[in-house]
């Protein structure tokens, strides 16, 4: 379960995320959709000794596809993300002196959220996901830290993992306050 604090942190993070995606000139090409192929969202709260990171991406950026996996490679694509993706080591360099251990980590991919629809709906919602052209990829990680104050800065490594993902739109809040940062393969480092 998210701390209170923080769950409602990224929540406000998330739904001013929204607010500016709704509110943005149509005509603005350098417009962030909720779903943009090569495009991924990051957010990040920070909290005594806690530290919060959600992960977003179109499963395209992730897999390389996004419909339900079907051939045996597009299912062991789905298994190596999904096994990447809950290991935040591969994924984020943390300063070492901030002594970071992860505490929870979940992720949600399209497999996922396919099962649990298969359960509840299986026969009624059969051909929505034959057509379902938008999937996403989603993982939380909590983080306790004993010298949250040494952590200055994040590596994001997720690039390298997941070659697809071109821009991730970072969103924090930290003891510098809140801030907002496109990061790049070439451009991969969070001041906090």
């Amino acid at each position: 379960m998210i701390n209170t604090k923080l769950g409602l942190i990224l929540l406000s993070i998330s739904t001013l995320t929204a607010s500016y995606q709704l509110h943005a000139d149509d005509s603005d090409h350098e417009q962030h959709t909720a779903h943009v192929h090569g495009e991924a969202q990051l957010l990040i709260a920070q909290d005594g000794s806690t530290l919060e990171l959600e992960f977003h991406s179109p499963a395209m950026n992730i897999v390389g596809f996004e419909h339900q996996a079907k051939s045996k490679k597009q299912i062991d694509a789905l298994e190596a993300a999904i096994d990447t993706l809950n290991q935040p080591g591969l994924l984020f360099t943390l300063p070492s002196a901030a002594q970071c251990t992860p505490v929870s980590i979940e992720v949600e991919s399209p497999e996922t959220e396919h099962s649990e629809h298969a359960h509840e709906h299986e026969h009624e919602h059969e051909h929505e996901h034959e057509t379902e052209d938008h999937s996403d990829f989603t993982a939380h990680y909590r983080f306790q830290c004993k010298e949250l104050s040494r952590l200055d800065r994040i590596e994001i490594e997720l690039f390298k993992r997941f070659p697809g993902t071109e821009r991730i739109e970072v969103q924090s809040i930290s003891k510098k306050g809140q801030q907002k940062i496109d990061l790049t393969p070439g451009n991969n480092s969070l001041e906090l």
